[in-house]
């Protein structure tokens, strides 16, 4: 007897069903968007098979969707780790990094020179799940090894910090760190994997806010987590628990930002380094120009030895006369814009004070070295000398202040 044959389905059914998309032999050239939460499975055993990783395929979003995945292979790719995890923001990608090796009376080594929310974390919500954070200067080898005297689960770092752009020994970090039993945390995000992978240098897991350099156009928040899978894994259940993962769009548009990241640092790496040379010719306005590639930078042959094609796309500089000077050099530019972020195609600039640092409190900027008039610029990919002329309008103004 032949399979009957549904009746045409009516108006309300046609409109609530999603037909697949008919066969083709092409392919679209740029990665499709995946924007379901949910995916329909065949059968009770294929969802038994996908849930514990017998088969490929996803369930619901939080827990995996081809965007994510795609993102997670990429940036795994780049910085030579075995797995990924595409995170909500750069700070759910550090607190998953974390939270994958602390329990209750873990203790953490940081570094004094980081990124203001991830101290926070570390000085305020951590501790109330019985966490102790210990801040050091990394670059004392002696007071790294003093703090890794007592059991430590994990010691986190920047490549290059924000916003002073000092330099960790990365090799010395990870043995130090390896020696007492911890992992070694890294934040990539001012670096990039173009200009340096830390697990090459012993690194456990790195970190990157996918909102900056690998996004590349301010269009995104993301955060990016990569190293061994025993790890990465953990971070994942974390994730998942806390429900933080990155949306497919956002993993989309990551990736588009990324095909264009080595022709994007090249140009504004080279474009830092100008603007760096052009500030320390301004001595009667600029007090000080933060940038490794500099050979007035503390960490200059350090700086040689780590990274790679370039020093970043970073500079930081001390204005003299402070907040009113700073004030002066904002409203003074015309083409450089002020924005409590970087990473962008274009050149921008922000107040750490201000915007990045202003959670850690008078006292806490004093002792990390951000004064109101430190100003941390992110430099773009237009033509050097349309920014260095801007830049002269600004510090035309600071000095008038």
């Amino acid at each position: 007897m032949p399979d009957a044959v549904p009746p045409e389905p009516r108006i309300e059914t046609l409109c609530a069903e999603v037909d697949p998309q008919p066969a083709s032999r092409t392919r679209p050239l740029a990665m499709s968007i995946v924007p379901s939460s949910v995916f329909e499975v065949d059968s009770l055993e294929t969802l038994d098979a996908v849930s514990e990783g017998r088969a490929e395929g996803y369930v619901y979003t939080r827990y995996g969707n081809p965007n994510q995945a795609a993102l997670e292979h990429l940036v795994a790719r780049l910085e030579g780790g075995q797995v990924g995890l595409a995170c909500a923001s750069g700070m759910g990608a550090i607190a998953a990094a974390l939270l994958a090796d602390l329990r209750s009376g873990s203790r953490v080594v940081a570094s004094t020179a980081l990124y203001g929310p991830t101290a926070a974390l570390l000085a305020g919500p951590l501790t109330g799940f019985g966490v102790e954070a210990v801040f050091v200067d990394i670059a004392d080898p002696a007071a790294v090894e003093a703090a890794l005297a007592t059991p430590t689960a994990a010691v986190i770092v920047e490549t290059i910090s924000n916003p002073l752009l000092r330099i960790p020994d990365m090799r010395l970090l990870a043995r130090s760190a390896h020696a007492a039993g911890a992992r070694l945390i890294v934040d990539n995000t001012f670096a990039s994997p173009y200009h340096c992978r830390p697990l090459a240098y012993g690194a456990d897991v790195v970190v990157h806010s996918g909102t900056k350099y690998l996004g590349g156009h301010s269009d995104v928040t993301i955060g990016v987590v990569t190293g061994a899978s025993e790890v990465i894994d953990r971070a994942r259940a974390i994730m998942t628990s806390f429900g933080a993962p990155a949306s497919p769009f956002d993993c989309w548009l990551t990736v588009r930002g990324i095909k264009t990241l080595a022709l994007r640092m090249e140009r504004s790496s080279a474009n830092a380094l100008a603007i760096a040379e052009y500030l320390e010719t301004q001595p009667g306005v600029v007090a000080a120009v933060h940038y490794p590639g500099l050979k007035s930078h503390p960490q200059h042959k350090l700086a040689a030895g780590l990274l790679e094609r370039g020093w970043g796309a970073m500079v930081s500089f001390d204005l003299r006369g402070g907040e009113p000077a700073a004030s002066a050099f904002v409203r003074g530019l015309r083409r450089v814009r002020l924005a409590p972020s970087l990473g962008d195609v274009s050149t921008t600039i922000s107040h750490p004070a201000k915007t990045s640092h202003r959670s850690l409190g008078e006292e806490g900027r004093r002792d990390a070295g951000i004064g109101l008039g430190l100003i941390r610029l992110s430099a773009g990919i237009e033509h050097r000398d349309d920014i260095i002329a801007d830049l002269d309008l600004g510090l035309a103004a600071a000095g008038r202040s």
